[in-house]
């Protein structure tokens, strides 16, 4: 727990540094937690509540407000996929959250294909599975 919070902290100062914003922190810290709880579970709720004290404590400037409504926000996603056990369900954010997309999309039409499917019956999964997975919005 202790090493965990030292890496967290490591990782905002390279941030830092480097002109981040706060969204990039607060993607950080909400893919861990998506990563950490898909892999071991153990150590995933750090990160939330990490997430969760920057909302009170790090963003507490009137000129983070769209950074504090983007972190209130994926902490009430966390909340929720909590509290109804769909963790597993959550998908990761920003460009980690497109790479994840386009690998998971490319190895489901490969096998869409590998299975027998035409075109035309791979463009219909597809749209089927981003409106089941991403939402309406993809």
């Amino acid at each position: 727990m202790k090493i965990c919070a030292i890496e967290i902290i490591q990782k905002r100062r390279i941030m830092a540094r480097q002109d981040s914003n706060n969204f990039e922190f607060i993607l950080y810290l909400y893919n861990e937690f998506v990563s950490k709880h898909r892999s071991t579970g153990k150590e995933a709720r750090v990160y939330w509540h990490i997430l969760d004290m920057y909302v009170e404590l790090g963003l507490s400037k009137k000129s983070q407000t769209a950074e504090k409504k983007c972190a209130q926000k994926l902490i009430a996603i966390i909340r929720e996929a909590v509290m109804n056990w769909n963790t597993h369900l959550l998908i990761l954010k920003g460009e980690e959250g497109e790479k994840e997309y386009k690998e998971n999309m490319k190895s489901y039409i490969e096998r869409l294909y590998r299975l027998g499917h035409d075109e035309q019956s791979v463009m219909e999964l597809v749209i089927k599975k981003l409106k089941l997975n991403y939402g309406n919005d993809n």
